[in-house]
């Protein structure tokens, strides 16, 4: 039995770069097009009843027409190029971002394509001037994992709209989708390695919290100098500034008395961003997952990608949309 998703599959299999070709190119009638030939059945019928050769040459002239724009809507799309760049990480619920690197042969302008998918975004690439242009596509999410973009569709009606030239961008490229971040305040926490000294250890000579004024020592920065004082005193003053050392933080699965899954990882998720946002260093134990307690957007990454991916095969998507 003929299986027409498992037919474009093997025609336009996925690909980092895809190429439009001859193959992997379809042409369709417009109902424009087709009203156009019912119309030229019936001006031949009426020619061959009247004898009027003045039909008949309105009926080849019309059928010459349909013939060119297939070759010319054809031609607009043979040769595209399409390049996968990029498909950004995200939290479900959001817009994944794919994108693209779209170009053409030298010499062949390019107009009124379109890239997109059914009720998602959908953009129009014109490269006629330019060779080569970057596009961004985005697409809904619903679920954390990894999460492969359907295919593309990419078609076209230039010139004159009375046919459609189409192919599929099966684009092997892949987001990772993270957990929403959703905060249970009854849970949220964490927990120290010395929980009796929850301020961590003053560091003098820092550069984030006041700690008062002191006079003027030699090498002292500019930056620093309480001019202020200086006003009322005549003599140079410096602010002080104190950091404070913080201890190991750990965002701990087996802390969290929560009984559903996905509201432990969305609530760690949530606590990563917190923790991440006021520059604290912290560590996530999840089941046979532990990450060293660090700080930084690398160190974000990869504690949002461990709970985007726990407990799911880290061999096949967790969501394919087709």
């Amino acid at each position: 039995m003929f299986n027409l998703q498992q037919w474009v599959n093997k025609r336009l299999p996925p690909a980092t770069t895809l190429t439009l070709t001859q193959k992997k190119i379809f042409i369709l009638p417009s109902k424009v097009s087709i009203g156009l030939m019912v119309m030229i059945l019936l001006l031949f019928l009426l020619g061959i009843n009247f004898q009027n050769s003045l039909v008949y040459v309105v009926c080849f002239w019309l059928i010459a027409l349909l013939v060119i724009n297939i070759l010319y809507t054809y031609r607009n799309l043979a040769g595209l190029s399409i390049k996968a760049i990029a498909a950004e990480p995200c939290f479900a619920g959001e817009k994944m971002v794919l994108e693209l690197e779209i170009s053409r042969p030298i010499k062949q302008p390019k107009s009124a394509i379109f890239f997109g998918w059914k009720n998602e975004d959908l953009i129009e690439v014109n490269l006629n001037e330019q060779a080569s242009t970057r596009i961004k596509l985005s697409h809904s999410t619903t679920q954390r994992g990894r999460f492969t973009p359907p295919r593309i569709d990419v078609f076209t009606r230039y010139p004159t709209g009375l046919n459609t030239a189409w192919s599929y961008a099966n684009m092997d490229s892949e987001a990772i989708v993270y957990p929403t971040p959703i905060e249970q305040r009854h849970f949220s926490q964490s927990h120290s390695n010395d929980s009796d000294q929850d301020q961590g250890v003053e560091i003098a000579g820092g550069s984030y919290d006041f700690a008062g004024v002191r006079e003027y020592q030699a090498g002292d920065s500019p930056k620093h100098i309480h001019w202020g004082q200086y006003a009322k005193t005549n003599a140079l003053y410096t602010k002080s500034f104190v950091d404070y050392e913080s201890h190991e933080m750990w965002l701990d699965w087996a802390t969290l008395n929560i009984q559903s899954t996905e509201l432990k990882l969305s609530h760690l998720s949530a606590m990563v961003l917190k923790f991440h946002q006021q520059h604290r260093q912290f560590g996530l134990k999840l089941p046979g997952v532990l990450i060293e307690p660090d700080y930084g957007d690398t160190h974000k990454t990869s504690c949002l990608t461990a709970l985007a991916l726990y407990g799911l095969d880290a061999k096949e998507p967790s969501h394919v949309h087709k």
